[in-house]
Parts: structure tokens; C-alpha cells; sequence
């Protein structure tokens, strides 16, 4: 069907300008035929494809302005309830993965590449208790990846297709890369697919821009918030992040604290001297590391643990305290515990005690929960948890003998920092904690 546009369909530039009549407006402003249409039922995005663009929405691998090789995306972001500090609400889906295709191609060569070199992104602003029709169109630009950022999404592209190849389709995760993630697409976790080289079905799944990298894009070239961020990594040419990251690091090996302490300048007896020694080692300049533009975008958190001279923890590792109220109106496949570890990668920094008593710089790992993991025994200390919270039993929460993983034990300043249950009693702040000995494996791996 012919398209009725206003507009150059073969030039970005005229596809942007046009794009720009939707700023100040609500969708409802813009589109107001699409209010009483039984299409206003779409997402936003299909309903501006038809009534704002003039074109019929489709599946096609082609971008969505085929002729000038544009894809619209149009996706919100909120105002955080501290300060004049905005996110993305979401992470950015982009196309779906072909398992039985993508092994077939290079990135250079790949659908999602030929899809979203380019990309119109819409903004609009959410707002709690507006009718969706009634959000604001704040911002429409073109935007395609910066030439640092395309290296690392380049890097993940392959990652998630290595996996696939390997017969693993089905052990996907977010946490797998920085950038570029493979998140769930489908009604429930019964959307399965086959998979070439392995008989074992895989969630559908699709390309995706993480939040955390959406937000960098939001602030630092959306709203031109270039001050929120600062490049840690110098450009990355043969080199993958992880491949930085873990060569700049491990170049420490065998350094004590207090000779690292010394180098950096910092107090060898601060209390996050660890963390801050970690940070430096990356970037002598920088304080914390999580604050750095790749850091941010990559959603890669900070832990750093030691190892005592008998080859044991000398800590667990502890997350969130969650509220009691708020978990058990969750679901497993939509619980706040499931996206942390299923989106976030970490940077486990050991420091292993020696024979004169002093703690060394040992090594570091990037690791992200394996998902058979997260989704059998993690998933088992949630649910017990869960289960106990809504019987009451807020203080009998799964012990660390219950599980090899993790358990639950109070994460407040003292008893008397606590949250409402469910049956209007207080209990002290818990949180998740992953245990000792599973740590140690992950590190030792």
C-alpha cells in the first residue's frame, strides 16, 4: 500500500525534521484518530507508524524507513524522585533472534546490524497516573552508536551468537554482555524455540539495548547531560572490555594493599579501601569505578571480597535489602531479584591473605550469574522466602544451610532499622546473600 507522507522517505535528515512536529505534544495530540480506533489497543510505537508516519507497521528484518535505512524506536523514561536526575524506563528491544539464522552471520553482515545502524529514537516522558496517550513526546532524534560503543556492541553481538553456536541458546542471559543484551521476548517462559546443535528448546529472545545503556544515552546525548559520566577505558581497538578490564587488573597481581595503598596515594586503613584501591587499579584517577560511562552502560557493579590464608571467604556477598510488603506481590519471572542478577554483570576483585598476614591483590573475574542457577536454586530461596513472609514467618527466612547459593539474614544499620510486613508487625531489613563457598568456586573457576 502506498504510503501518504509528508515527508523525503529516503533522507534521516527530512525522516528527523518530521519527527520533531511531535515534540511538546502528547500521542494523544498527535494521533487523535487512533484514540477511538480499536489500533490505540498497539504500542506507541506502532500507533505513530501508522497515524503519525504514514506507513504500515511490519515485521520485515529491513529498517522501518527502509529507503533510508532508519529504525523508529520510541521508548520512555522517567524522572527519578531525588534531584533533577532522569532514566530509561526500559531497556530498548530491537529485533528478535533468529537462532537458526544468526549463526549464519558476521555482525558486519547480521540482521540486527543491517535493522539498527541507524535509529530514530523517540522520548517520552512517564508519568504515574497519566492515561499512556497522554505522555509527553519530549525529544526525537537520530542516534547511531558511537564508534566506542559500537566496538563493545560489536563484542556482545558475538558473545551472544558464540553461545548459540555452542548449542546454549537455551543458557542465554543479560548478564552474559555489557552493552547489547539477549533479553526474554515472548507472553511467559513457555515461549520456546529450537535451537541448531542442540535438541534442548530456548526461550525466545531477542536484541536489546540495556537500560543502564539506554540511561547514558538519555543523559549524555539525549538531554545533553555530558557531565554525569566519564570515559574510563581510553578506545578499544583489538581489545574486548573484558579483555581491558582483566589486563589492566591482573597487572597487579601479588601487590599487598598497603603497597597499592602507597601507589595510589590513598589511607591504607579507610573503610572502603578495598573498593577504592579496586577502582584505582583500573583508572589511577578514579574514586569508583561503577560511576565510569563503560561501567554505567555495561551495568557492571563493584564487589570486591577476601580470601583468607586458609583458602576460605572471609565474607559473604550481600545485595538489596528488600521490602517485605513488596516482594510478595511479585512473581518469580518479574521479581526485582531475577532482573538484578539476570541484567547485571560484576566485577569480583580478590584480595587473598599471605603467610605474614597481609592481603595481596590476587585476581579479578567479570561474572554473571549462570541463569540454570538463578533459575533452580536461586529461585528456590526466593519462592521459601516468599512463601514465608505471607505466613508471617518474616523472622524465619531460608538459612544458609538451606541452599549452596545464597540465603537470607538481616542487612539493616541494627534491630531497630526494620520494614512493615504484610501483617503489619515491623521486621528487621533483610537481603539476599550469596554464599561463601560459592563464591570461592566462582573465583577459582
Amino acid at each position: 500500500m502506498e504510503r501518504k507522507v509528508e515527508y523525503d522517505v529516503t533522507s534521516p535528515e527530512a525522516i528527523e525534521q518530521y519527527a520533531q512536529g511531535l515534540v511538546g505534544k502528547s500521542f494523544r495530540e498527535v494521533m487523535p484518530e487512533a484514540v477511538e480506533n480499536v489500533a490505540s489497543k498497539g504500542n506507541l510505537g506502532t500507533l505513530l507508524e501508522e497515524h503519525y508516519f504514514g506507513y504500515s507497521p511490519n515485521s520485515n528484518a529491513a529498517p522501518d524507513f527502509p529507503e533510508a535505512g532508519v529504525e523508529l524506536k520510541v521508548t520512555p523514561y522517567k524522572k527519578l524522585k531525588r534531584g533533577k536526575r532522569y532514566s530509561a524506563k526500559e531497556r530498548l528491544v530491537l529485533n528478535v533472534i533468529n537462532y537458526e539464522e544468526v549463526v549464519k552471520e558476521t555482525f558486519d553482515t547480521s540482521s540486527f546490524y543491517h535493522k539498527n545502524q541507524l535509529i530514530l529514537l523517540v522520548n517520552y516522558l512517564w508519568q504515574e497516573g497519566l492515561e499512556r496517550l497522554d505522555y509527553p513526546i519530549t525529544h526525537a532524534q537520530l542516534f547511531q552508536f558511537p564508534e566506542e560503543d559500537l566496538k563493545i556492541i560489536k563484542d556482545d553481538w558475538n558473545v551472544i551468537v558464540d553461545k548459540v553456536k555452542a548449542g546454549q541458546a537455551h543458557l542465554l542471559s543479560e548478564g552474559d554482555t555489557n552493552y547489547l543484551g539477549a533479553c526474554t521476548k515472548g507472553a511467559n517462559r513457555y515461549s520456546l524455540r529450537e535451537q541448531p546443535y542442540s535438541d534442548e528448546l530456548a526461550m525466545q529472545r531477542a536484541f536489546s539495548l540495556k537500560g543502564s545503556y539506554m540511561t547514558a544515552v538519555l543523559n549524555e546525548y539525549i538531554l545533553n547531560d555530558i557531565k554525569t559520566y566519564r570515559k574510563l577505558v581510553p578506545a578499544l581497538h583489538e581489545q574486548t572490555l573484558d579483555q581491558w578490564i582483566l589486563e589492566k587488573m591482573n597487572a597487579f597481581h601479588g601487590i599487598s594493599t598497603t603497597e597499592l595503598a602507597r601507589m595510589f596515594e590513598l589511607d591504607s586503613k579507610a573503610k572502603s579501601r578495598y573498593a577504592l584501591l579496586a577502582s584505582r587499579m583500573l583508572n589511577g584517577s578514579f574514586d569508583n569505578a561503577e560511576k565510569s560511562d563503560e561501567f554505567q552502560k555495561a551495568k557492571i557493579k563493584l564487589k570486591t571480597i577476601r580470601v583468607g590464608k586458609n583458602g576460605k571467604l572471609k565474607q559473604e556477598m550481600s545485595f538489596p535489602a528488600f521490602k517485605y510488603t513488596e516482594i510478595v506481590e511479585e512473581t518469580w519471572e518479574e521479581s526485582e531479584l531475577r532482573e538484578m542478577f539476570e541484567t547485571t554483570r560484576y566485577l569480583i576483585v580478590a584480595f587473598r591473605e599471605n603467610e605474614h598476614e597481609e592481603f595481596v591483590f590476587d585476581k579479578a573475574v567479570l561474572w554473571n550469574m549462570p541463569i540454570q542457577d538463578l533459575d533452580t536454586q536461586v529461585r528456590a530461596v526466593w519462592e521459601e522466602t516468599v512463601l514465608r513472609i505471607r505466613e508471617g514467618r518474616a523472622d524465619q527466612l531460608p538459612k544458609k544451610s538451606e541452599s549452596n547459593v545464597c540465603h537470607v539474614r538481616p542487612h539493616g544499620r541494627n534491630k531497630a532499622d526494620v520494614y512493615p510486613t504484610p501483617q503489619g508487625g515491623y521486621e528487621t531489613k533483610k537481603c539476599f546473600w550469596l554464599n561463601k563457598e560459592y563464591l570461592l568456586d566462582v573465583i577459582e573457576a
